[in-house]
């Protein structure tokens, strides 16, 4: 324990020494010596703990970490005294956006608990963690960091949180300052800050955030600049960008088909409509700029005027079951009758008659993919 309390010491020097403005933390390997507080099941007391963490950062929201802690707690029970705790795990980091100096994030991982105590050896010790903490960054290398964790695993004395607070230092390379400086000799001519000499972009109109060369800046990487970039958060370099900066998308048609018969003379559901009427809905659901008309239709028994209301009649029961079964709004689903008039098997038998007491449909959607490089 006395050689964390030293590397604290020294990180916190080295913090102070090169304090400035922050910046995104470097690529690279990082420590974490840190100190807190255990929280116990009921049979322990909470007591302090000293740990350090070491793991390492990549260029992403990404970064990785094995952490040892070590605390010393008493039981509630005088008869069985105090155990000495070291825990161990490993885990992953994920960085939320960072504001101003804050840098917040989610932790995750698993681990174990060793006792030193002879109840707690026959215990399973492995143990699960999930928490939140935030970096407050000196600069791109150094921040003070804080982190809650909660832990669950089997034994009844498991530690159950975990505060901690430290010092985080990331060994990566230092990126090149974004601190710019005008040279008073040759001018700034384009007025961005950079000037002439160092400006790789001597053009850049007025108003256009630049980066350090004197270049609008590209901020996810996709090679179209901020100040043309209508969608600021394509980052993924398999897929194709388009002159606007956005994903270009493969668009293809898709289709379903409803066709469901009815009873003579009636417009009545039959219990296998449901099914058909479901797979319809499913694909609405999935495709929300779809709409479908329901189509009724009849054989050629009974008069002709009858048989458009008694189509009418049909269509409407199956529009009914998708916007009041299945909620599918109503703006999206119409209907219409054609009575005896489209037949698509021979009236003249009864099986032909049946296949024309129906109900169709055709819906068409769109489905999009990513165009891949």
């Amino acid at each position: 324990m006395r050689y964390l309390k030293l590397l604290a010491i020294f990180f916190a020097a080295n913090i102070l020494a090169s304090a400035n403005l922050a910046a995104e933390e470097a690529e690279g390997f990082t420590i974490y010596p840190h100190l807190g507080q255990t929280i116990f099941g009921d049979e322990l007391d909470d007591d302090m703990l000293l740990g350090i963490g070491v793991g390492y950062r990549f260029d992403s929201p990404w970064a990785i970490e094995l952490t040892y802690q070590q605390t010393d707690a008493d039981f509630e029970s005088p008869l069985v005294g105090d155990t000495e705790i070291d825990l161990w795990h490993l885990g992953a980091l994920y960085h939320l956006k960072k504001k101003d100096n804050l840098q917040p994030f989610l932790s995750f991982g698993i681990g174990k608990a060793d006792y030193d105590n002879a109840p707690m050896n026959g215990e399973d010790n492995s143990q699960v963690n999930a928490g939140v903490g935030v970096k407050w960054s000196f600069n791109e290398k150094a921040a003070l960091r804080g982190d809650l964790k909660i832990f669950t695993g089997e034994s009844n004395d498991q530690v159950e949180a975990a505060v901690s607070f430290g010092l985080h230092y990331a060994f990566g390379a230092t990126p090149e300052p974004i601190t710019r400086t005008v040279a008073t000799n040759d001018g700034d001519t384009d007025n961005d800050g950079v000037s002439d000499s160092a400006d790789h972009c001597p053009g850049t109109s007025r108003g256009i955030e630049t980066d350090r060369h004197g270049c609008p800046k590209d901020d996810d990487g996709d090679g179209v600049y901020n100040d043309m970039d209508d969608c600021p958060d394509t980052t993924d370099r398999r897929a194709r960008i388009d002159e606007k900066g956005c994903y270009v998308r493969l668009e293809t048609k898709v289709n379903i088909t409803l066709n469901v018969e009815f009873d003579f003379d009636s417009s009545e559901p039959r219990d296998e409509h449901t099914g058909e009427v479901q797979k319809v809905a499913d694909f609405m659901v999935q495709h929300p700029h779809s709409y479908v008309v329901m189509e009724g239709h009849t054989d050629s028994m009974g008069a002709e005027n009858y048989n458009q209301g008694l189509s009418e009649q049909r269509a409407s029961t199956i529009a009914d079951m998708l916007i009041k079964k299945f909620e599918i709004s109503q703006d999206r689903v119409s209907f219409v009758g054609f009575g005896e008039s489209q037949p698509v098997k021979n009236n003249n038998t009864a099986e032909g008659r049946q296949h024309n007491r129906r109900v169709v449909a055709v819906v068409e959607g769109k489905k999009q993919a990513l165009e891949m490089k």
